[in-house]
């Protein structure tokens, strides 16, 4: 093990209050500091952070340019960062309008790398049902060729990042909140933790649940089968308060529920998840720590989309009844915390082996990447240019559809006109018909052939 100090450089958003964003330069420290001694690892995000209001020190990416030459690696990630609209948190935005948003805690920062060859690394981040414009593909594409390690945290992402080339391997990595228990004992409870079960007035078993909107069957549960579930508590606790996770969102009158004075720090955050016999919410990262400890989930995200559909593969994620009321009984034989299953124990693994990889990447040096960066700015205005075509094309397109659907609409239109003119003399006839004398001077003859009509009828069923 080298006597050096190595800087590294991981990039996400560290600068909000977040739970699973906050625990990766965490894991990340941890991890390349078992393997590589002395490690500063410095946390980059839009905007600067400091103890003891914050976790760690967190530094602006504004920064970047004076701190980049004296980097040992780069990582990008995990969480839901690769990703281009500009509702990334509410009023999250760049410290300065020249650093482009949301790619500037991101794709800038790798590219800002390979211009001065740094190893750049993919701690598996990851995309959520979002598409990559085509403004930014040739950018992505870069990024990721003159990676050195690509890993993505679920397959969805991994499969919209291959199409860009088929030059550069992209692997699905579990996420490495899996390696929480390489932080935590649950065994061996902190003196922080104890702490706060006693202030928060947690004394025995209790369920975790995630302050948000959409519990409310589980609320109902809880309250209207509170016999039930007499021996355990409720704590309810934010997960991400940036995105509005509040404690009044789940209402009052539930029996048995605590709340903390405080929102915790990551690890002991954590640690209360490891401790839990039950957790029940909508968070990525909630779920993700649950099944590391052996935690049951039970989820209200819908398995089926995005980045959740990697907890499908995993036993003990319970997804919550979609439509309909919950079982008690099915609720209550999934509560209690169990060894981890092997998928997880599988997922552990795989992130150990990542970290085995990432260390030794930092520790062979600078890569020769800054050529291949030339090149390419070389090439950009011709990309830029192309990208011009391409969305000069794509609107010419879009606009030949929407006159194409003019016409329709306006062939419909037409016909509804015909139609409604159509009724119009119908019920104009039909009118002068039923007031011309000769359908009164007939009527008699019409009701005699309904009654003659009816006589027939009942004669042949006999």
């Amino acid at each position: 093990m080298s006597t050096k100090e190595w800087q590294v450089a991981i990039f996400g958003t560290f600068d909000v209050a977040n739970y699973g964003d906050l625990l990766f330069p965490i894991l990340a420290e941890a991890a390349l500091q078992k393997r590589l001694g002395a490690v500063r690892l410095r946390a980059f995000s839009y905007h600067s952070r400091s103890t003891p209001e914050w976790p760690y020190p967190v530094t602006s990416v504004s920064e970047l340019p004076q701190f980049v030459d004296s980097l040992d690696g780069v990582l990008i990630g995990g969480g839901f960062i690769i990703r281009f609209d500009k509702v990334v948190a509410p009023d999250y935005f760049p410290p300065s309008p020249q650093i482009h948003h949301p790619t500037g805690y991101w794709l800038s920062p790798a590219l800002i790398a390979l211009q001065h060859n740094v190893p750049l690394i993919w701690n598996a981040p990851g995309m959520h049902r979002n598409p990559i414009p085509c403004w930014a593909k040739p950018l992505v594409r870069l990024a990721l060729e003159q990676s050195t390690h690509v890993r993505v945290r679920d397959a969805l992402s991994a499969n919209t990042l291959r199409e860009l080339s088929e030059q550069v391997q992209v692997e699905v990595l579990p996420d490495t909140a899996f390696g929480l228990p390489e932080l935590i004992d649950p065994q061996q409870p902190t003196p922080a933790y104890r702490r706060l079960c006693e202030t928060a007035g947690l004394h025995g078993p209790y369920l975790v649940v995630h302050a948000i909107n959409g519990l409310e069957r589980f609320l109902h549960l809880w309250k209207t089968h509170s016999a039930t579930f007499a021996r355990w508590q409720l704590l309810l606790l934010p997960i991400g308060p940036v995105l509005g996770d509040q404690e009044s969102t789940l209402g009052t009158g539930l029996p048995r529920a605590v709340s903390l004075a405080t929102w915790p720090e990551p690890l002991l955050l954590a640690e209360i998840l490891a401790h839990a016999q039950g957790v029940i919410g909508h968070s990525y990262h909630l779920a993700i720590s649950a099944l590391a400890f052996g935690v049951p989930i039970f989820s209200s995200a819908d398995l089926s989309l995005g980045k959740y559909t990697a907890l499908r593969e995993y036993r003990g994620v319970h997804a919550l009844p979609n439509g309909q009321a919950i079982d008690p009984q099915w609720f209550l034989q999934r509560l209690g915390t169990t060894q981890p299953c092997p998928r997880v124990s599988a997922a552990r693994e795989q992130v150990h082996r990542h970290w085995d990889r990432v260390a030794e990447l930092i520790s062979q040096g600078p890569r020769s990447t800054s050529q291949a960066l030339d090149r390419f700015w070389q090439a950009l205005p011709g990309l830029l240019e192309e990208t011009h075509l391409d969305w000069r094309e794509e609107c010419l397109s879009k606009q030949a559809e929407l006159d194409e659907l003019k016409v329709r609409l306006q062939q419909l239109t037409d016909l509804q006109a015909q139609q409604q003119e159509l009724i119009g003399q119908t019920s104009g006839e039909l009118e002068r018909m039923y007031s011309s004398s000769s359908y009164r001077i007939t009527a008699p003859l019409r009701s005699i052939r309904r009654g003659f009509r009816y006589l027939l009828r009942r004669w042949n069923r006999c």
